[in-house]
């Protein structure tokens, strides 16, 4: 047991980070969901500041990536690989085509379907982004462990939290949620 009157930052403090890993783990102190909001925006924010200095947004970086991933074939299959709704899409892509970064066209058998293309411009703008994309995956990596069995660990702790829970209707809902508790 530490004394009672270390400083702040000493081992064993009561502000040293690892008692507040400790008091942070034990149940009852933190409700998980708002810790892991403020985190994800957290980080979010920061990340898309950054995606900002180069040029783009989040939801820019994001779209251009679903397009370099496999090009989905038309504008409803790219909303559902980034996993928003369509009309949001449309906004995203309207300010995107504007800015010259992709242009959609109309499929001649069917006039209601889009494609959508990356742009010369839109090319250069996924360059960059991807380049702040990748310093920032390393920085959250080093805060992550020491090594890539650390990351692995927390992505699957990260998948293993979000298959537990319901996905809005989408998919199963675990056993005991409401919805799927035993009559």
């Amino acid at each position: 047991m530490q004394p009672s009157g270390q400083s702040d930052g000493e081992p064993g403090g009561t502000n040293h980070p690892s008692h507040h890993r400790a008091q942070q783990s034990r149940p009852g102190l933190l409700p998980v969901v708002p810790t892991m909001w403020q985190s994800v925006q957290r980080v979010m924010r920061a990340f898309d500041a950054l995606l900002s200095e180069h040029g783009g947004s989040w939801q820019v970086w994001h779209i251009l990536l679903a397009l370099h991933q496999g090009t989905p074939a038309t504008q409803r299959e790219l909303a559902h690989a980034v996993g928003i709704r369509e009309a949001t899409l449309t906004h995203h892509l309207r300010g995107m085509e504007d800015r010259g970064l992709v242009v959609r066209t109309r499929e001649e058998s069917n006039r209601r379907v889009q494609r959508i293309e990356v742009t010369d411009a839109g090319e250069t703008l996924y360059r960059r982004l991807k380049s702040a994309a990748i310093t920032f995956d390393r920085t959250l990596r080093r805060a992550i462990g020491a090594d890539e069995a650390d990351v692995s660990a927390f992505l699957d702790t990260i998948g293993r939290v979000a298959e537990s829970v319901p996905d809005r209707g989408n998919g199963p809902v675990p056993e005991g949620w409401p919805g799927n508790r035993p009559k």
